[in-house]
Formats: structure tokens, C-alpha cells, sequence
């Protein structure tokens, strides 16, 4: 009895299931949660100055004629060039100090190139660039990367703000003569990240770019929150993360999977450098470290310092810092840092250490588990049967029931399928509920995204326990435990799911299943657990009270259904028999040698023989036929019925499934929801967000199915109270919010008239393009200048799986340039938005200029492909006309040639401003020579904007002021293309 109080706690029933099951996920849950939050910043910095660093964020010069954190500066903005003269008065003092640091005013580089398979860009690179020179010079130096422009639409604290502020205080920190590295540091601040990528590829163009073989990318995908090791090239460089000095990583290497299946649409130059340049510089070895949460803020007025929160933006500067420099340095300094090429697997605990190992070795370790589990299960199988069969034949008794061969297998079998029914049945819940989400509120996630997590927590926990719950109550195993047969089952699934792992490291170099060896591992030892507990107790159990149907007879079962009972032995061999009455019905008193009347069929005591117990014995018989005897009276006897008692293992098996395996899931699907519940506004489907939830949920649930038998039916109506309460929430309020904006991209086009004619206004047109049913219904018709217009909707937007509504405006923009002229004054000066020239040179070439008034940026569209693209070094059309330039002047980066097919667009960008673009095309002339010549678009963009708080030579742009003013709250603006404003006009020659 005291042990029994003793050992309660641990007993297997369902309160003390439910208090440790809900105690554990409660606490992971809270855990995960938690650290995924900005870690506080330390008092100790180790001598990096935090405080110079946010003061970076905050402004950009003492006179604040730069600020980078509170207007946009994109290329095309007067504010980028006060950008990078900050930069550059950052960078100047630290070359003048030191011997050992070099800087770099790139104002030469050039490059051309072809992407995308349909344009070529032209690009004059104003990159800066600092040079540490490391103690060995034999070593490859290391590439610090970061742009400083933003996007029009945003100030970019994030974006790449945070980079900026990062690369600009470890550069001060690593100067220093008693911090200077081993290998040499080059610090990049690069110009038009935002725009293909183009000052990645002008670094190439650089000399020190030889000088470097791994770099460090920094990236903002988002707004504020944690920093993430992005995606990484090989295991050299991802394990620089795990130095010591990096107190809080954050990493997994299934974001960086994503990019390489195309699920993430972004790009950053991590591609131009782990790329290389075909036939000049290898590729780099490298990783991208980028922000990724709060994506709702990203390329909108809300990137930046206020946008992340009170003190969130310090924090996350901190994050930033601290882990480039601690995987900085160890780049630097670590022997053989950054060089093992071979493909990692990395993710993190807590946040708090960095698991990595080469994918190989995990594979190794796969290979062991796919090998050694099922063989030492099999074992103790085996030993599980015979120790039961022996017990059995031991205790036999006679049997007088005999079942068919087909029932006796059908009854082996079952307990052994709920498992999978119970799987099939949660993703049947969750297919009805994600049909739910979509047909009725499919945008709720972006601002209620953990809400819908809940959901999907609470569903797969219900899909899982109330089937299991079902067989049990309806239909128990009487071959083995539910225990037994569902931990077995889970085991072999987790099996599965590692042939599935392997085969995707094997095949595809995919290591994102790093979890399921983990789970197998787990699962496997739980099972060995308990097949050891069924061989202990020589026999695998039922939950009927008694040994396992498969060994044992229905009488002996019906016996052992009685439960414990003190002195019982079963009776071999001797039948006792009561004398039969005589023909009266009755016997005299004080006969049969002094046998007394028991009256009617009451069994007889007999005379004492060599056999007869000392101890007076009752005898019963159970409804199956069994006899034994026992020393309690029958009346003292209760019938049992219940499996015997678990005590502890239960516990072990519980803490070995669940707290490990659900943190890796739910740490990772967490990280997908941040990553991804704001991208449906970007026109990524939805369905694959609440995939990815139904599958995460249902994972995280599964380790509990060995125990949901044993929860309490209260804790099921609790859940499911909660559910349906949230989702009457989400599947009715509207999805957008002022916190969590939706997201409405803009662009005007303005249409001149030829250029063989007056320049004048054609046509400006205002076009918005965001989510259909949204920017139709709930946008537009918010935009004045759109009230008395024809507007016109295409589902076939300028974004893919986007709406583009537009509509004819008579808000012209200025393209500025001259503070002294008014905006009456400007807006006489139409003629002066574009200069096109063009001249035929032969059948199959042409030579068109172009230049905008008060930009450096222009494009070119053909309506027939061309093949060659030069652009000339000259500052006005040429006259004379020179003669077509030789096919070798087409020099375009290696790895990045023109396609065999050509391309129809060009896009030209220069350094300096009202730049004439002298660009010599040609194209495949026709056999019979009929078609001449050469016709399409001539364009340039704008991009300033007065709330943009652009100076007195900014221009302006009230269409992109009209819709900023009269969104509504719960839309945030941002850019479609590199200019809010395209301003055109058509051409031939």
C-alpha cells in the first residue's frame, strides 16, 4: 500500500499522463517561442561600439545632409549619393591612420551582362571598398558584403541599413593594429543591389576581388527581428557560426533548400558570388546572414527604426553585429576557416548553440540508424515472443474453445493499423481544414498568423488522440498493448520518413529531413523500451486484463480477468464432484460421514486425503470453464478486469519522444510561419503556407499517439472549445490590418509623343497591382483620381498571380533638377524628360541615344530581338555616324552571355546624372533581306518624390503622393520596378 502512494505519480493513467504530456509541450512551446524573440544586449561588447554603430542607423553626417534610415535613397536619388559620402567620410580616417587599410573610390568599373534570358543590363558601378591587409599574406582574403541603396519606396533601416551600420563599426573594430587579422578583411559597400543585383557583378570588375576567396553577404528580406544564417554555400563557412564569440546563432539549413527549389522569390548577391565569373574567378565560398521577419514592412515607409518597435532596432543591430564579427573573425584568424566545400547540415538550439555537421556524416549516421534499428527491434521481438510462449506453456491450462485460423488472425492484427488510421484521419482534418481557410479567409495569416498556428496545433492534436482514444474504447487489442502496437507503428514511420531523408542527401544533396533522424533515433529507443518491458514480463499485454490472447486460452484469460488473488492456484488434473442426492431431494442430517446439505447444486466437500491443503481453500469457477482454488471466500473476490499496472516506464518513453523532437518542429515551423505569412500579398499561394502548418502540426503531435489512449476526454473538449472558438475568429474577420498592412505595388507611366515630333504628353497612366478582390474592390475606388476615370482591372497582372488596375491621371510628375526653376516653370519643360536619337547603320544595326532629364537611369525595349550590344563611351550622339563597331566590342561577364536567341530589353544605368546612354544594337538580319530596321520603346525612370524628403534638385511625383495620402490604413504603398515613374516614348529606325 505505501508504495502504491509512493509510486502514484507515476503511474500510467490518465491524469498523470495528461499533467506531464500538457507540462511538456507547454514548456516547448514557451521555450521556442521565446527565444525567437531579440536577445537583450550584453554590458560587455567585447570592443565593438554599439552605440556609434545605431548612431550610423540614425544619421549619415553631422550637417544630417544624409540620413539613411529616413528618406529612400535608391541609385537613382540624389540621397544615395549623400550615402556614400558618408560612407566614405567613415572610411577615409581609418586609411589615413593605418598603413595596413587601403580604400578604394570605385568610380571605373563597368560591367555587362545578360539575366533573366530576355535583357542585358549596362551598369557604372560607384562601389566603395576597404582593404585590411591580413598578417599572411599567402591566405585568401575574406569578403565583407553589404548595398547601401535602397529601394523608392523605403528608407531601408533594414534593407540594408543594418548592414551598413555592421560592416561600417567592424571595419573600425578590425583596424586596429591589435586586432588585425591573419588573412586580409575586404569591406564592400556596393551601389544597385536593388536593381539585378549590379553592383555584386561590378565587384568583379574590381581588382582586390582576386584577392578574396569566401565572404559574408548581409541581407535584409524583411524588418527587424532576429538575424538568420540565410543560406550557405558549404560547411567551411556556416561553421565560422559556431565559434564561441557568436553567443546567439540562428540558422537552419532548410531556408537554404528553399532558395535552391525557387520557393523564396528573392535574390541577393550571395548568387553573383558564389557564382563567380566563368573563365576569370571561381566561385566564392560564402554565406548570406539576412533579416527575414515582419516581411508585412518590407520595401514600404515602415522599414525602419520606429517600424521595428521601441528598442527593437538596437537589439537587432546587436544580433547583427555580434554574429558577423564572432564568424568574422574566425574567418579570418581560424586555421583552414571557410574552406571545406563539402554541403552542411546546421540549425539551431534555442538560439543558443549551432548544431553542424557535413552532410556526409549525417548521411553515415542515417545509414547506421536504417540498419541497426529495424535488426535489434526484430531481436526483441523474437525474445518478446518466445518469453511469452514459454511463460505460457508453463501455466497452460486444458482448453475446451477453439477459434478459426481467419479470426484468430484478424484478432493478431488488430492494434497494429490504428496508428496509420490515425494519420490518415488528422491529414483528412487538416485537408478540410486548409479548404476551409482557402475558400473562406485565405489572407488571415498575415495578421493573425499564430491564431491559425493554434488551429493547426489543435487539430492535429485532436486527429491524433480521438481516433486512438476510439479503438480503444471500442475495439482493444487483445494480441498486444496499444502501447506497444502504436510505438512499434510510430517507429517504423519514423523509419520511413529516414529513407526519405537519406535518399534526399543521396540524390539531392537535401539535408532539410535532418530532423527525421533525430525522431528515428528517438523512436527507436522508445520501442526498445518497450519490447524490454514486454520481455520482462514475458508477455507483450492486451487491454483486457490479462496476458496476450496469443498466448494464452480464453479460459485462462477469463481467469485472469479476476484479477491478483492471494493464495490462488488453478487445479490440474483433479475434477471434484458432488454425490448426487437421493430420489427424496434431500439427505439426513449427520450422514455422509458428517457432510452437511448444501442444498441443490452447491458442490460437496469431501473427506480429507493425502491432497487436502492445510489451509482451508475456496473453490471457483470462471464463465469459461477454468477452476482454481483460493484461500479468500468467494464473496471477498472482486473481478478485476483492468492490465496491470505501469509505473515509470511510460515517463521515460514520453521524455524520449517528445521535448527533443517537438523543439527541432516547432523551432523550424515557427520559423516558416515568420518567413512566409506575409508573402501571400505577394502572390505566393497559400496553399503552401498551410501545407507547410498541416505538416509541422501533425509532426509535432505524432509522438504522443503511444499515450493518447490514456488522456482524459476532458482535455479533448478543452482543445477542441478552443479551436472552434478561434476559428469562428479567422474565418470571419477581415485579414488586414493597421499593424500588419497589406501591400499595394505602384507605378505611373507617362507616354510622349514621338520624337520626331514636339514632345508632349500622351498619356499618364497610374497603375496599382496587388492581390485581386482587394486592390479592385477595396483600393481603387479610395483613389481620387480615379473616380471619374475608365479603370481597367487585368487578373493577369505586371506580378506574377497579382491584379494591375490603371487608370488615365493628369498628375504629372516633375522630373526636377534645378532648384530654381517653379513647378509652373517645370511643368513647360516636358521636353526636356527625354532626348532620343537614332540612326541605321546598316540592315542588321542601329545606334539610338538616350538621356533623362535629372536621372541615370534608362531603358531600351525592342520589339524584335537583338543580338549585339555595345554602348559607347561618349557624352552626345556621334556625328558623323560611325561605322558599326566590330562584334568583339561586345564584351559581356563571363557566365552571363547573351542568349542565343537575343533579348528585347536593355537597361542602362550610369554614375553621373542627364548621362547620354550611346548604345549601338543589332539584330539577325531576315534571309531575303525584307525587314529593315528596328522599332520599340525608349525609356528612362524617376524615382524622388517630395515626402521622400528629397532636396531641392529631387523631382516630384503626385500620383505616388495621392495614393499614399488616401490608402487606406490598413495598405502600405511600395515600388513595382526600379522607378516609381517610367517616362516614355516610342522609336524606329
Amino acid at each position: 500500500m505505501r508504495f502504491t502512494k509512493l509510486a502514484a505519480p507515476f503511474k500510467f493513467a490518465p491524469t498523470q499522463v495528461a499533467v506531464l504530456l500538457v507540462a511538456v509541450y507547454a514548456i516547448v512551446f514557451a521555450a521556442v517561442l521565446q527565444h525567437d524573440e531579440l536577445p537583450k544586449v550584453p554590458k560587455n561588447t567585447h570592443g565593438l561600439d554599439l552605440d556609434r554603430a545605431y548612431d550610423t542607423l540614425a544619421k549619415a553626417s553631422s550637417t544630417r545632409a544624409g540620413l539613411i534610415t529616413t528618406r529612400p535613397h535608391p541609385y537613382i536619388s540624389h540621397a544615395n549619393d549623400a550615402v556614400r559620402r558618408y560612407i566614405l567620410s567613415r572610411l577615409e580616417p581609418l586609411a589615413g591612420r593605418h598603413e595596413h587599410v587601403h580604400l578604394s573610390d570605385d568610380m571605373t568599373s563597368n560591367v555587362t551582362f545578360a539575366i533573366g534570358g530576355d535583357r542585358i543590363i549596362y551598369f557604372e558601378g560607384t562601389n566603395v571598398l576597404l582593404k585590411i591587409d591580413g598578417t599572411d599574406s599567402s591566405r585568401d582574403g575574406v569578403l565583407f558584403s553589404c548595398h547601401y541603396d535602397s529601394v523608392s519606396s523605403a528608407p531601408g533601416a533594414t534593407d540594408d541599413g543594418m548592414g551598413v551600420a555592421t560592416l561600417l563599426e567592424l571595419a573600425e573594430y578590425l583596424s586596429a593594429p591589435e586586432r588585425r587579422p591573419r588573412r586580409t578583411a575586404v569591406f564592400f559597400f556596393n551601389n544597385g543591389e536593388e536593381d539585378y543585383l549590379n553592383g555584386a557583378h561590378a565587384y568583379f570588375e574590381h581588382p582586390w576581388s582576386n584577392l578574396t576567396s569566401v565572404f559574408i553577404n548581409l541581407e535584409g528580406a524583411a524588418s527587424g527581428g532576429r538575424p538568420l544564417l540565410f543560406r550557405s554555400t558549404s560547411y567551411g563557412p556556416a561553421h565560422a557560426v559556431a565559434s564561441k564569440a557568436v553567443k546567439h546563432p540562428h540558422a537552419t539549413v532548410l531556408t537554404s533548400e528553399a532558395f535552391s527549389l525557387g520557393m523564396i522569390r528573392s535574390a541577393t548577391d550571395y548568387e553573383i558570388y558564389a557564382r563567380g565569373v566563368k573563365g576569370e574567378v571561381d566561385g566564392l565560398q560564402g554565406f548570406d546572414f539576412a533579416f527575414y521577419k515582419n516581411r508585412a514592412y518590407y520595401h514600404t515607409l515602415r522599414d525602419s527604426i520606429p517600424g521595428m518597435g521601441h528598442g527593437e532596432a538596437r537589439k537587432a543591430l546587436w544580433a547583427m553585429l555580434e554574429t558577423v564579427a564572432g564568424s568574422g573573425v574566425a574567418l579570418l584568424n581560424d586555421d583552414e576557416s571557410g574552406s571545406d566545400a563539402r554541403p552542411p547540415i546546421y540549425f539551431d538550439i534555442f538560439g543558443r548553440s549551432l548544431i553542424i555537421l557535413p552532410m556526409d556524416t549525417f548521411y553515415g549516421i542515417n545509414i547506421a540508424l536504417l540498419v541497426i534499428g529495424p535488426l535489434s527491434t526484430i531481436a526483441l521481438v523474437v525474445w518478446v515472443i518466445l518469453a511469452s510462449k514459454k511463460r505460457s506453456d508453463m501455466e497452460a491450462v486444458p482448453t475446451e474453445h477453439t477459434e478459426s485460423k481467419w479470426r484468430l488472425m484478424t484478432r493478431a492484427v488488430l492494434g497494429w493499423e490504428r496508428f496509420w488510421i490515425a494519420l490518415i484521419f488528422t491529414a483528412l482534418v487538416h485537408v478540410a481544414l486548409t479548404i476551409g481557410f482557402l475558400h473562406l479567409n485565405p489572407n488571415i495569416v498575415h495578421s493573425h498568423a499564430y491564431a491559425v498556428l493554434t488551429i493547426f496545433l489543435g487539430l492535429s492534436f485532436l486527429g491524433i488522440v480521438l481516433p486512438l482514444q476510439a479503438f480503444h474504447a471500442i475495439l482493444p487489442p487483445t494480441f498486444a498493448s496499444q502501447k506497444l502496437t502504436t510505438t512499434l507503428s510510430l517507429y517504423s514511420f519514423t523509419w520511413v520518413l529516414l529513407v526519405a531523408s537519406t535518399i534526399a542527401m543521396s540524390a539531392k544533396h537535401f539535408g532539410s529531413l535532418y530532423w527525421a533522424t533525430f525522431f528515428n533515433f528517438a523512436a527507436w529507443l522508445a520501442s526498445i523500451l518497450e519490447l524490454v518491458r514486454a520481455g520482462w514480463r514475458r508477455d507483450p499485454g492486451n487491454e483486457m486484463g490479462t496476458y496476450s490472447f496469443l498466448f494464452t486460452s480464453p479460459e485462462e484469460q477469463q481467469s485472469r480477468a479476476e484479477g491478483a488473488v492471494p493464495g490462488r492456484r488453478l487445479v490440474r488434473g483433479v475434477l471434484h464432484e458432488a454425490p448426487e442426492h437421493p430420489d427424496d431431494g434431500h439427505a439426513e442430517a449427520g450422514t455422509n460421514n458428517g457432510q452437511a446439505d448444501r442444498g441443490g447444486d452447491d458442490i460437496v466437500e469431501t473427506e480429507p486425503t493425502e491432497i487436502t491443503p492445510l489451509i482451508h481453500q475456496h473453490r471457483r469457477r470462471t464463465e469459461g470453464g477454468g477452476e482454481y482454488l483460493t484461500v479468500d471466500s468467494p464473496e471477498d473476490v472482486k473481478v478485476v478486469g483492468q492490465p496491470a499496472d505501469e509505473y515509470g516506464w511510460w515517463i521515460a518513453q514520453a521524455l524520449l519522444l517528445i521535448p527533443a523532437i517537438v523543439v527541432l518542429l516547432f523551432q523550424l515551423e515557427v520559423l516558416l510561419l515568420n518567413a512566409t505569412m506575409h508573402t501571400l500579398v505577394d502572390g505566393s499561394p497559400p496553399l503552401t503556407l498551410y501545407a507547410i502548418l498541416a505538416l509541422f502540426s501533425t509532426l509535432i503531435f505524432i509522438p504522443i499517439a503511444p499515450f493518447a489512449h490514456k488522456l482524459p476526454q476532458s482535455l479533448n473538449v478543452v482543445v477542441a472549445g478552443f479551436v472552434i472558438l478561434l476559428l469562428a475568429i479567422c474565418w470571419t474577420v477581415f485579414p488586414f490590418t493597421q499593424q500588419w498592412p497589406f501591400r499595394v505595388y505602384f507605378q505611373q507611366s507617362v507616354e510622349l509623343a514621338s520624337p520626331q515630333s514636339a514632345f508632349s504628353v500622351v498619356r499618364a497612366e497610374t497603375t496599382l497591382t496587388a492581390l485581386k478582390g482587394y486592390v479592385d474592390k477595396h483600393i481603387v475606388s479610395d483613389i481620387p483620381s480615379s473616380w471619374h476615370a475608365d479603370v481597367s482591372c487585368d487578373p493577369k497582372g505586371l506580378r506574377p498571380d497579382l491584379m494591375t488596375c490603371r487608370w488615365a491621371s493628369n498628375l504629372l510628375p516633375f522630373p526636377g533638377g534645378n532648384a530654381s526653376i517653379t513647378f509652373a516653370q517645370e511643368a513647360q519643360r516636358k521636353s526636356k524628360w527625354l532626348d532620343v536619337q537614332t540612326s541605321l547603320l546598316n540592315a542588321s544595326r542601329a545606334l539610338i541615344s538616350v538621356r533623362g532629364q535629372n536621372t541615370r537611369g534608362c531603358r531600351l525595349y525592342f520589339d524584335r530581338p537583338i543580338t549585339f550590344f555595345y554602348v559607347h563611351q561618349s557624352s552626345a550622339f556621334p556625328q558623323p555616324v560611325p561605322t558599326p563597331a566590330p562584334y568583339g566590342k561586345m564584351r559581356l561577364q563571363g557566365g552571363y552571355e547573351m542568349p542565343a536567341g537575343g533579348v528585347k530589353e536593355a537597361r542602362l544605368w550610369s554614375r553621373s546624372w542627364n548621362r547620354t546612354f550611346v548604345v549601338e544594337v543589332g539584330w539577325e538580319a531576315t534571309p531575303d533581306g525584307d525587314e529593315v530596321g528596328l522599332s520599340g520603346r525608349a525609356a528612362c525612370e524617376y524615382a524622388e518624390y517630395a515626402s521622400g524628403l528629397g532636396g531641392p534638385e529631387s523631382g516630384r511625383i503626385p500620383a505616388y503622393e495621392e495614393v499614399k495620402q488616401f490608402l487606406p490604413l490598413w495598405a502600405l504603398p511600395t515600388k513595382l520596378a526600379d522607378g516609381l515613374v517610367e517616362v516614355w516614348t516610342r522609336f524606329a529606325v
